[in-house]
């Protein structure tokens, strides 16, 4: 398993408190992590809009409201024209907040209270307003003014959080805030990272403030996020005297009359992705095209579910569900195969056979079991017994109690890809809205039975292949743009990739 980077790192919001506390016992003044905090978001305000002439602050009653005092305060004696808005009695204020609101209006600010319909007159809009202790959904005033900014048609920069975006989950609490940049403190928000925070986030930067490493060796962090950097720490140059046996051998499964085009994905991606032998056993009638489109596959047709038996003991790793269906032909197939003691990916109707049968068929020991899961949402709820809106409301609860349920590896799809193992969560950082179209999961399930042919463990093999995967439509739609991005693409740009000396991936 690999080791990443503390600031690759994500925490929940009480991990984040304990953070800034332990810091704060460890000499840190809080007013001066405050000033910090204020000080890199208006670092980030000037970056991202450096001809900037007005800025509209909205400021909640607690520490997040103390960053925005400190931006206000930074914008006035930076020349800039302050409308700065609080949302609660600044008489009340206390602790550091008190302080940043003392120390905004020493520097020249002058502070309204929220009215209703209250005009917004900056070309920016600083939300300061609610931050990670939020559980409930958003009421009264806040709703109404984080309904306001929404309305305008001017950029929003969030201070640590969207106001109104749960920090945990990810999901929004009534009404959110629409931000175009969110700069967020101390540690990396599970919430910002999945479900709905990268539509409510924006750009999304991290500033780790003057928190010391001996206070973050303190906190065991709940999840880690997968980046480009995992592709040079898994993937090492070939042995010089390496041949096809020693870069695994795949069996994929499935490709039901109609659904040709799945297995052919799934079988190419296999090949392209550095796989040594790969077979693909499917309808009879597909051959003739899977030959012709990629003569380097060993193609057969199923007739009978005995035909299987040489090589389920031949492969290294099995790939079934793409195409698969849920007709006799595919359960007859999904019930001989499941059996295998063999590293298996799971993936579509072999998820779906998998949620119907789990309670009324043998299934092989836990112990012997190493599977990979890949569900979207839908088939998440199916093998969870769970509603699809329960998933996305739970993402990260989710995935663990199904990694835990079948004892596999469980890849959840969706913004924020989620993967757990054996205890261990990580949320994939690459991919875009482009890859909303027919066949990007087979395409994920060939490359994963490659990387783990290739002798990867699950859960390496997984967070690679959703890195690599969403990374080479990344590439795909910075140049061609997202509509129209078909999975068919990604298949040459995921095996350049997967080559970290090739000269294309230079710079």
């Amino acid at each position: 398993m690999q080791s990443w980077p503390l600031h690759e790192q994500l925490y929940s919001a009480d991990q984040v408190r304990q953070l800034d506390a332990l810091t704060i016992q460890a000499g840190t003044p809080g007013f001066e992590l405050m000033k910090q905090a204020g000080r890199m978001a208006f670092r980030h305000l000037l970056r991202r809009w450096p001809d900037i002439r007005s800025v509209s602050i909205l400021c909640g009653g607690g520490n997040n409201g103390g960053d925005g005092y400190v931006v206000a305060g930074l914008a006035s004696r930076k020349g800039i024209q302050v409308q700065l808005i609080s949302l609660s009695d600044s008489e009340k204020l206390t602790g550091e907040a008190r302080e940043a609101w003392l120390w905004a209006c020493d520097r020249g600010c002058q502070v309204q209270p929220w009215q209703q319909n209250m005009r917004l007159t900056g070309e920016v809009i600083v939300d300061a307003m609610l931050g990670t202790g939020l559980t409930g959904n958003v009421r009264g005033h806040y709703q109404e003014a984080i309904n306001q900014v929404n309305q305008y048609n001017c950029p929003v920069l969030a201070v640590d959080i969207p106001s109104g975006l749960c920090a945990d989950k990810g999901v929004v609490l009534g009404d959110t805030v629409k931000a175009s940049l969110t700069v967020t403190f101390i540690g990396k928000k599970t919430g910002l990272m999945t479900g709905q925070g990268p539509e409510y986030s924006g750009d999304c930067r991290f500033e780790p403030l003057c928190v010391p490493d001996s206070v973050r060796r303190q906190i065991q962090p709940v999840a880690q996020m997968v980046n480009a950097d995992a592709i040079g720490r898994l993937l090492k140059p070939r042995s010089r005297t390496a041949h096809k046996g020693h870069c695994g051998k795949v069996l994929l499964v499935g490709g039901d009359l109609g659904f040709a085009g799945a297995i052919m994905l799934a079988s190419q991606t296999c090949a392209r992705s550095g796989a040594g032998l790969i077979k693909v056993m499917t309808r009879p009638e597909h051959i003739p095209a899977l030959i012709a489109r990629q003569p380097e596959l060993m193609a057969q047709g199923i007739e009978s579910v005995h035909q299987l038996d040489p090589w389920l003991k031949w492969c290294d790793v099995i790939v079934m569900g793409p195409g698969l269906g849920q007709s006799g032909w595919g359960q007859q197939i999904w019930q001989k195969v499941i059996h295998s003691d063999k590293p298996m990916v799971l993936d579509a109707d072999a998820l779906n056979l998998l949620a119907i049968n789990v309670d009324k068929t043998f299934m092989p020991d836990k112990a012997q079991r190493n599977w990979v899961l890949t569900p979207h949402p839908g088939e998440a709820a199916r093998l969870s017994g769970m509603s699809v809106q329960e998933v996305e409301n739970n993402r990260l609860d989710t995935v663990v109690r199904l990694s835990e349920k079948y004892q596999a590896t469980v890849l959840l799809k969706g913004a924020g890809t989620l993967i757990a193992s054996d205890g261990l969560l990580s949320i994939n950082n690459s991919g875009n809205p482009g890859m909303a179209s027919g066949g990007m999961g087979d395409v994920l399930s060939g490359l994963i039975g490659a990387l783990l042919a290739q002798g990867l463990s699950g859960y390496d093999a997984v967070c690679l292949g959703a890195q690599v995967h969403g990374l080479a439509a990344d590439r795909l739609a910075a140049h061609y743009g997202e509509r129209g991005l078909l999975a068919s693409d990604l298949i040459d740009v995921i095996r350049v990739l997967l080559n970290p000396e090739c000269e294309q991936n230079a710079g």
